[in-house]
């Protein structure tokens, strides 16, 4: 039967936490038929022995790729290996380390998608887990701005500086038709990011006031041999080229200069001798007004930095 929700999943490492994550998928009660599909990169821990024990019970529903060497670490965008074999309607994505909590998420989403065909993605509220101390805390107030007033229309704006709209690739679903692999051909650091970007210029999106998910924070996984400050790098420079690739879209320049900004002070705590910020935001062609603000503050924080 053609299933009418794709469940994505990448996962490398993830021995402690893949069980949690397939049971979640499994717990979802659905009208529909569902999918999974899930990608190990290679896991060197045993996960893929946890994956084979969940195949063997369910083979009808789960995929799995097993890779003999790590496709990430040779720059292959591991997402794709799962998106080109989807057969849903629409995509369901966590990777392996993160759960959902809610047995309705699925369903939640897939009404209100149905019943909107003018929306291209839809997210939720998550709680966020750091794994070292237990502490498990709502996207709503670790963002700095809770939500309130239920169910809304979101911006790339919204969703890219708040928690709180539940951008994170855990809780979107998202309609296949309206996404394009050709995409990621014009950047070198695609990303989720770019995703949820384009998705949001080619429909609409929508934040659904329910928390169906948990976010896990941990030294492990798919991006734990990135430096904080590799992080950083890539941070920037993937918002970078995103803004060079969509420079008439004003939103995203104005997005561009504050995401510079915390991106610097990020690097100042690290105490990285970043240099030529005021570069990028003059190559960037921004306002000029907010760019002879951004320009003087980060020339006077730059000189305080090297002296």
């Amino acid at each position: 039967m053609q299933p009418l929700v794709s469940i994505c999943c990448v996962t490398y490492n993830h021995s402690p936490f893949i069980r949690q994550c397939l049971e979640g998928f499994l717990s979802q009660k659905t009208t529909f038929p569902i999918e999974i599909l899930i990608h190990d990169d290679a896991s060197t821990d045993g996960t893929d022995d946890i994956i084979r024990e969940f195949v063997d019970n369910c083979p009808e529903l789960i995929f799995p790729i097993y890779e003999d060497q790590n496709q990430y670490s040779q720059g292959v965008n591991v997402d794709f290996l799962n998106y080109n074999r989807a057969r849903g309607k629409y995509i369901a994505y966590c990777e392996g380390d993160d759960y959902w909590t809610d047995p309705l998420k699925l369903q939640k989403q897939v009404d209100f998608m149905e019943a909107h065909p003018e929306y291209s993605v839809c997210f939720h509220d998550y709680s966020i887990l750091a794994e070292g101390t237990k502490t498990l805390s709502s996207s709503k107030y670790t963002s700095g701005s809770s939500v309130d007033g239920g169910d809304m229309d979101v911006n790339f704006t919204m969703v890219l500086h708040s928690s709180s709209y539940g951008g994170k690739p855990l809780t979107m679903m998202f309609r296949k038709s309206m996404y394009s692999l050709k995409w990621a051909e014009h950047y070198k650091y695609y990303r989720d990011t770019h995703e949820i970007y384009h998705l949001l210029h080619v429909g609409l999106g929508r934040y659904l006031d329910f928390n169906g998910a948990v976010y896990r924070i941990h030294g492990g996984g798919l991006h734990s041999s990135m430096s904080s400050e590799q992080n950083l790098i890539t941070v920037r420079e993937s918002i970078l080229e995103l803004y060079l690739q969509n420079k008439r879209d004003q939103e995203l320049k104005l997005n561009l200069v504050d995401i510079l900004l915390w991106n610097y002070n990020a690097y100042t705590k690290l105490k990285v001798k970043q240099h030529s910020f005021h570069l990028y935001i003059y190559v960037c062609q921004i306002p000029s007004v907010i760019c002879l603000v951004y320009y003087r503050i980060i020339k006077q924080k730059l000189k305080l930095l090297v002296s």
